[in-house]
Parts: C-alpha cells; sequence; structure tokens
C-alpha cells in the first residue's frame, strides 16, 4: 500500500486558469491592451470544443451514411472568409474577456461579435499572431508553483 508521501500529485500541471495578455507593438512596447485569455478547462472553451465535437461527429455519420448506401460524400465547399471566420471563432472562443480598445478612432468593447469582426480583418494580423501563440502557451494556464 503506498503512503502519501509515494503518490505523485500532478495538480501544477493542470491547464486550469485564465491568463492575461498584453498585446505589444511590433517593437516590443506594451500597447495597455490586455486580453483575458481563458483556460482549456473555461466553460466557454469547453463548449466550443463540444460544438466542434457535434459537428465532426454529424459529418462522420454523413459520410459513413453515404458509403453504406454506395454514394459519394459530397464534401461542403467552405470559401476562403468562411474558413477564416472558422478560424477566428477558435481564437474568439479563447478571449474570456479584454479591456476597451481604439482602432481608427473606434472603441472597441468585447463581445464574440465584435472581436470576430475585429479579429479577422487582415491589418489586425500581427494582434492576431500574439494571440494564437500566447493560447498555445500551456505554461500560461497553469498555477504558479508555491515553491518559484
Amino acid at each position: 500500500m503506498k503512503t502519501e508521501t509515494e503518490v505523485a500529485d500532478i495538480t501544477a500541471l493542470l491547464l486550469t486558469e485564465d491568463s492575461i495578455l498584453e498585446i505589444m507593438t511590433p517593437d516590443g512596447k506594451p500597447t495597455g491592451w490586455k486580453i483575458t485569455l481563458a483556460g482549456p478547462a473555461h466553460p466557454k472553451v469547453v463548449a466550443f470544443a463540444d460544438d466542434q465535437q457535434r459537428r465532426n461527429l454529424h459529418k462522420a455519420k454523413l459520410v459513413e451514411q453515404a458509403q453504406v448506401n454506395g454514394k459519394k460524400y459530397q464534401a461542403e465547399e467552405k470559401t476562403t472568409d468562411e474558413n477564416r471566420r472558422e478560424n477566428i471563432r477558435w481564437i474568439v472562443a479563447r478571449i474570456a474577456t479584454w479591456s476597451p480598445v481604439k482602432v481608427g478612432g473606434v472603441v472597441h468593447e468585447f463581445t464574440d461579435k465584435v472581436a470576430e469582426d475585429l479579429l479577422i480583418k487582415p491589418e489586425m494580423g500581427a494582434v492576431l499572431s500574439q494571440i494564437a501563440e500566447a493560447i498555445n502557451e500551456d505554461r500560461r494556464f497553469t498555477k504558479p508553483s508555491a515553491t518559484s
């Protein structure tokens, strides 16, 4: 029988935290725009992932039905804009909120729709890259170690 000291505790590895990202200028200076990124276990992120799973399962079912019936599956055609929006929705699903930001003289308060419409603009590529990079940094979403 194992004792308490022999049991591995991996709690510190769990990706449970949200993380604040401050967008930087191209020369590395803070802009003041802070984006709260939702951790992988955040209800918004889980709901988005569940929706994606449902879509994938539905598509798999359609493919299987076509095969069983001896028909060729006709994949839906997406435009480049639809594909970009789908990618942006994944990013937006990982944003819990953000501080108000002014772009082109217009102040943007966070909503999913505002985020999608703003981040899809090609000129927002540098911001989008910073957000995507931060989302993929697992350590951002773990609790700091008490011994650090």
